[in-house]
């Protein structure tokens, strides 16, 4: 039987601390940005510019977090681990060079494929900082190591805290830029948060044994092994861009302003998501890549099992007050400035289009870390592909029937199906899983968000009479008073439905 000891539970406290400060601060960074540019080309330009540095390094990176843990893990059992390490090591700073050397070089092939609606002083404005933030790739490069070498000691403090000093560096070069153009002070600003993202966890890194570049490169079981997994795990990375830049092609199409507002309600979206459930899912997978290797069927399905009761007790009853209160939560976040009530209205209705699938989002991560601790790449590889022609053909159908929130809900019915199919997949390959049950579970937190959801509107009317301000600190009361409603009447209806199985609707 699988339990989760006490030190687990202080280490998964701690990050989901840390990463609410580092969402807290991620809010104010994107606030400050659109207060001072609004939803405009330049906006466009900067979004795209970072984007594509973070696409190149994923096509190659997504490997670290997919097969780093369990490989070390073998490598530590053959004792090869430092070798495995050094050498591997070598070989993402020589692929970030040559992802750098082409970047630079085709810099207008890139714009064009992620962004073939650019011309003009957009397209030009996006070259130049492309140009500029190419060398982030050293420095992403350098983050994700560390952080990969940090989860499998299984340090994750310091790892979780790296966006903070990012979104710092980046407010600060806003509230700081003084007479200069204030575009050339946030370049200055963005390349220095990304700097310090891996300078932070540089010392305790190498405090564990980090070792440094090997000069000669000797290809390990382990290295053939990882470079072999990471075959088709690049094809899914491949994929998932390939998702990325359609749905910034749809965007580009639909006018100025528009691949801003989509990032935004994308932002808003993976904040919490990465708040609740990434870190969750960095604690999970070394737990369940320990319990695959020694073969333990049962302990992996009730892993699996617990954390995906836990999902949905945490997202659905989340997404279905998200989604109905997604306009007044947008303003509150981003109408200020040059960010004006339309484009707070459109950004609204995006978020709503993502916050469809938020529980899927999870539950996929979660199938995808089975398969990946399996080494079933190619498993999730043939899903990717399924969902990324979903996606396209979702993008096809609902952007021209309602613009660009349907760009944002084919993301999310394309999470929905494909999470099925991996379901599907799961079941048919591991007879274990298919005692895996939500679905009763579901119908009952959704009514007890039901319930949760009328109790709260229905003392909106007190609220608004109570707080009768239009300011921020008004509007953040009356949108927090709602949810504690929200939260306190799910809470309650989650215990009357359950009674006394309410420690022990775990089960097997």
């Amino acid at each position: 039987m699988f339990r989760v000891p006490f030190r687990w539970i202080k280490i998964y406290s701690s990050v989901m601390l840390i990463s609410l400060v580092s969402k807290v601060t991620g809010y104010f960074r994107d606030a400050t940005i659109t207060a001072e540019f609004g939803a405009t080309l330049v906006t466009d330009a900067y979004v795209i510019a970072l984007l594509i540095p973070e696409v190149l390094f994923n096509i190659f990176g997504n490997s670290l977090t997919a097969n780093f843990v369990p490989i070390y893990y073998e490598a530590e059992c053959a004792k090869r681990h430092r070798r495995f390490v050094s050498t591997l090591f070598s070989l993402y700073l020589l692929l970030a060079g040559l992802i750098f050397l082409f970047g630079v070089k085709h810099t207008s092939l890139l714009i064009r494929i992620f962004s073939s609606g650019f011309s003009g002083q957009a397209f030009d404005t996006t070259s130049f900082l492309l140009k500029i933030f190419m060398a982030n790739i050293f420095f992403i490069t350098l983050t994700y190591f560390c952080l990969a070498f940090l989860q499998v000691h299984n340090r994750f403090l310091i790892a979780s805290s790296i966006g903070i000093f990012y979104n710092i560096a980046v407010i600060a070069s806003m509230y700081f830029k003084g007479e200069d153009n204030p575009l050339h002070i946030l370049i200055i600003g963005t390349l220095l948060g990304y700097i310090t993202q891996f300078v932070v966890q540089l010392p305790q890194a190498i405090s564990l044994g980090l070792p440094m570049p090997a000069w000669r490169i000797t290809f390990s079981p382990e290295i053939k092994n990882y470079m072999v997994l990471s075959l088709p795990v690049a094809l899914l990375a491949i994929l998932g861009q390939l998702n990325i830049a359609m749905d910034n092609y749809f965007a580009s199409r639909l006018g100025e302003g528009n691949i801003t507002t989509l990032n935004l309600g994308y932002r808003v979206l993976m904040g919490i998501y990465s708040a609740l459930i990434t870190n969750t899912m960095i604690i999970v997978y070394p737990i369940l890549s320990r319990s695959m290797i020694q073969r333990d069927g049962e302990d992996t399905l009730t892993i699996i099992q617990k954390i995906t009761n836990w999902l949905l007790i945490l997202l659905a009853p989340l997404a279905v007050y998200l989604f109905l209160n997604a306009g007044p939560l947008i303003e509150l976040m981003f109408k200020r400035g040059a960010f004006t009530a339309g484009q707070s209205a459109l950004t609204a209705m995006v978020f709503q289009g993502y916050i469809v699938g938020l529980f899927f989002y999870a539950f996929r991560d979660l199938l995808v870390r089975y398969f990946f601790a399996e080494h079933s790449a190619v498993t999730i590889m043939l899903n990717g592909l399924a969902n990324s022609m979903l996606n396209f053909i979702y993008l096809s159908v609902l952007v021209p029937l309602i613009g660009l929130p349907g760009v944002s809900l084919a993301t999310a019915l394309s999470a929905v199906s494909s999470s099925i199919i991996l379901l599907v997949l799961v079941r048919k390959k591991v007879p274990v899983f298919r005692r895996l049950k939500f679905i009763q579970l579901l119908i009952k937190i959704l009514l007890a968000s039901g319930v949760a959801i009328v109790i709260a509107e229905l003392t909106m009317p007190l609220i608004n009479l109570l707080l009768t301000g239009q300011n921020v600190f008004c509007n953040l009361l009356r949108l927090g008073t709602e949810f504690i409603v929200f939260g306190f009447f799910y809470c309650l209806c989650f215990v009357i439905i359950f009674k006394k199985k309410i420690f022990g609707f775990w089960g097997r």
